[in-house]
């Protein structure tokens, strides 16, 4: 049937109708939708409207009568337009938030119906022209509730107020009119625009219906002018699509421009419009006349002086006609039709944000952020260009450190550390001045790069860090009341005398090393002659090579006999385990020519804690030994001793490797035991708690020997070698080795004598009644040897 439901000739005349019928109803729906939610913004602006007149009602009674009531119904007021700006503000966020602005509606005592609409408009129909401009007047509202607020408090926080006078009421009272005038013309600035959004949609409603009879009206006519109901088609299918293209191109952040064959404007959206005309239209205009695009190199902020422009990377600049420039990216692309050339694209992107943005990363990277001076990596970079440089027999580095810094972070705060650390900057930055570079180089570490081709350039260094020196000295920092007194210590060195950046740092900070050693808040100038700076810089050499030892396996442990002396204590052989080092030769290098700058240095933790364990694995392959060895001597030194997590780690070991307590004796110094007696106590108890036992090793070379005694709770004492030695041609020295020994023997402690290097002392220390003698006549220092390597042997 020619009229049935699947004829496309029925479809033809009849589907335009159905869809346009379709297009009215869901315009329609919309636009009631619209309707009713700008209904509710007017409901919802009267309920903002009152809450604020009630709360500028009541602020204004408070004023008059200083009744606290009134306050309390201020706030309550209040609280719905703060509530509605919540709401707002939760919307405008990014993300989905309508949960959050729901609430927020609900507590402003919108109708729970309205609120769905409130929130529909606000989020699909805000950049409306004049929903927009109402959205506008809302959000410039913001600030006066908060200038209300602050009167508010203020108001509460006038004690005038509880009897005011009519000055102070007049005071308040204009305070409050202006905030209340402004919110006024905002509030009808709002309505005004609902009202034109409401009238706006009325005549749109009114025009889709006209437009959809008129195409109804079409339709009757479709035979006889079909040719024109299809050309009316297809140019408003054209206008649609253009338009939605003006509404892409807009909406889109970057500058995007179209331009005619000859070069002119065809089309600029707002984005390209406020980059480079200020809003002005220019459609039309040559694209010439409006900018250039030109190129310059990107300044970095390590850049090396050495490298040329052309090597540099480049960024591209838009120049304005009025000669202003913003950093941009362009992307451009031809518009060819017929194979003609019709115009071009050009997408220009606003680099400002991201230039500042490398600008303020550039910074941070060779800035402290603290004290804003240059940090390290910049000072070193400095550094590197000026002895790279000819000459630089003018100039001079400084490494500044605070002697009582730790004191101010302890007492008062890592705060207080900071507003110092910021004192002192200014105070280098002053007294160095344009002369130089100051820089934090890490926590109170300071350096300075004085630069001087002067023929007195050191002599002037010298005077520039002794006046910062006093400098310190003189200032004072006050917090909270408590005054503290700080000084520098400096270490001072010219670069002439160095051989590159990392040893003119190394010198430097021996110098001032040096000058914390010498008493501290001094200028220690690095001279080549300088013998004692000369000790200290091949100290810090054995920095390095005893932890690339330690790395590489190159420490080693030699054993020495310690022999019992009467026979009760036969078959109880002893052994000291002795320290030694090879070096990347093989020669072995005694302790004495490293262990000084392992304690300076603090790698007597990281040393002892080898020797243990390397003690504990010798003693745990040694249990099946034929000859059996009563006790191995291990020293420690005195660092380990306040070590807290030291007693755990030996629990580790004896757990790990299953060996008897018995067998090991800790040995301490003397020294290092008094000079940390509460720490040495505890610590002695705990690895006696385990079964350890523990000897004192130089026993009387410090002072009160024999009262500190009383106070270590030892099994063993070994006298000082110096005593032993004299023996034979000392009286003194036998005296107090006798003396020595019979004091152990009534607190029952054994005595072991060291450097017994004859069979006479040997006979003398045996009359003495002396327990255990260790020395060359006993036997020398030897190799340990694992099993396997004695049966090779």
């Amino acid at each position: 049937m020619f009229f049935s439901f699947r004829s496309w000739s029925l479809w033809r005349v009849v589907g335009p109708l159905l869809a346009i019928v379709l297009l009215m109803g869901g315009l329609t729906a919309g636009s009631l939708q619209v309707m009713s939610a700008v209904r509710a913004y007017v409901a919802g602006e009267s309920l903002w409207s009152k809450g604020q007149k009630d709360a500028i009602h009541d602020l204004q009674i408070y004023i008059s009568t200083g009744a606290p009531l009134y306050l309390q119904k201020f706030d309550a007021a209040i609280a719905v337009p703060l509530a509605d700006r919540t709401a707002r503000r939760a919307l405008e966020a990014p993300g989905n938030n309508d949960a959050v602005a729901r609430v927020a509606f609900a507590k402003a005592g919108n109708h729970d119906d309205d609120i769905g609409g409130l929130i529909w408009l606000f989020k699909y129909f805000r950049k409306m022209h004049h929903v927009a401009g109402a959205v506008t007047a809302w959000r410039n509202s913001d600030a006066l509730l908060d200038q209300l607020i602050e009167i508010r408090n203020d108001a509460a926080n006038d004690a005038a107020l509880h009897d005011p006078s009519a000055a102070t009421i007049k005071h308040w009272a204009e305070r409050i009119g202006t905030v209340d005038a402004a919110m006024t013309t905002l509030a009808v600035d709002f309505s005004d625009h609902l009202g034109k959004a409401s009238r706006q949609v009325s005549a749109l409603l009114l025009l889709v219906n006209l437009v959809i009879a008129a195409c109804l009206a079409g339709i009757v006519l479709v035979h006889t002018r079909r040719m024109l109901w299809r050309r009316w088609l297809a140019e408003t299918a054209l206008a649609v699509e253009k338009e939605r293209a003006q509404l892409t191109l807009a909406s889109i952040g970057d500058a995007v421009i179209v331009t005619t064959p000859d070069d002119r404007v065809g089309y600029m959206n707002a984005a390209a419009q406020r980059l480079i005309t200020l809003g002005q239209d220019v459609t039309g205009w040559q694209l010439s006349s409006l900018f250039s695009i030109a190129e310059q190199p990107v300044q970095g902020s390590f850049q090396s002086a050495d490298v040329d422009g052309e090597s540099r990377p480049q960024q591209r600049l838009l120049v304005r006609a009025d000669h202003s420039s913003v950093p941009v990216s362009v992307v451009e692309t031809p518009i060819v039709h017929a194979g003609e050339p019709a115009g071009r694209v050009m997408i220009i992107h606003d680099m400002t944000a991201e230039r500042r943005l490398v600008e303020e990363l550039a910074w941070a990277a060779s800035h402290d952020a603290l004290t804003g001076l240059a940090n390290r990596r910049q000072f070193e970079f400095e550094l590197h260009k000026t002895m790279s440089g000819s000459p630089v027999a003018g100039a001079d580095l400084m490494l500044i450190d605070l002697d009582q810094f730790k004191i101010v972070n302890d007492t008062c705060g890592h705060m207080a550390g900071d507003r110092l650390l910021k004192q002192v900057a200014r105070l280098l930055a002053a007294e160095v001045g344009g002369s130089g570079l100051v820089a934090r180089l890490g926590g109170d570490e300071f350096g300075i790069l004085l630069r001087d081709d002067g023929s007195a350039a050191h002599e002037a260094a010298a005077d520039v860090a002794e006046r910062i020196r006093a400098v310190v000295e003189q200032s004072s920092f006050v917090h909270e009341g408590s005054s503290f007194r700080i000084s520098a210590s400096i270490g001072l060195v010219g670069l002439a005398d160095s051989a590159g950046v990392q040893d003119a740092l190394r010198l430097a900070d021996v110098a001032c090393f040096l000058a914390k050693d010498k008493g501290r808040n001094r200028v220690q100038e690095h001279r080549p002659s300088d013998t004692g700076m000369a000790v200290r810089v091949a100290e810090m050499s054995w920095v390095n090579r005893i932890r690339k030892g330690l790395d590489e396996g190159r420490f080693c442990l030699y054993e020495q006999e310690i022999r019992p002396l009467n026979g009760t204590l036969k078959r109880n052989d002893r052994r000291e385990l002795l320290l030694r080092l090879r070096d990347e030769s093989g020669a072995l290098v005694p302790p004495g020519s490293f262990l000084p700058a392992a304690e300076r240095y603090g790698l007597m933790p990281l040393i002892d804690r080898w020797v243990v364990r390397r003690a504990f694995e010798i003693i745990a392959e040694r249990k099946h030994h034929p000859r059996k060895i009563a006790s191995y001597a291990i020293n420690l030194s005195g660092a380990t001793i306040g070590d807290g997590d030291f007693v755990d780690f030996v629990a580790g070991l004896f757990a790990q490797h299953d060996v008897s307590p018995a067998l090991v004796c800790f040995e301490i110094t003397e020294t290092s035991a008094i000079s940390n007696l509460d720490e040495a106590q505890k610590f002695i108890a705990r690895l006696r708690e385990i079964g350890c036992s523990f000897s004192l090793d130089d026993f009387g070379t410090g002072m009160s020997s024999i009262a500190y005694l009383k106070h270590l709770p030892v099994d063993i004492i070994k006298i000082d070698g110096s005593f032993v030695k004299e023996i034979l041609n000392s009286k003194v020295d036998r005296a107090m080795v006798e003396m020595i020994t019979k004091t152990a023997k009534i607190m029952q402690k054994q005595v072991v004598a060291e450097f017994v290097e004859s069979l006479a002392i040997l006979d003398e220390l045996r009359q003495i009644g002396v327990d255990y003698a260790q020395g060359y006549a006993i036997g020398k220092p030897v190799p340990v040897l694992t099993l396997w390597e004695e049966k090779i042997a």
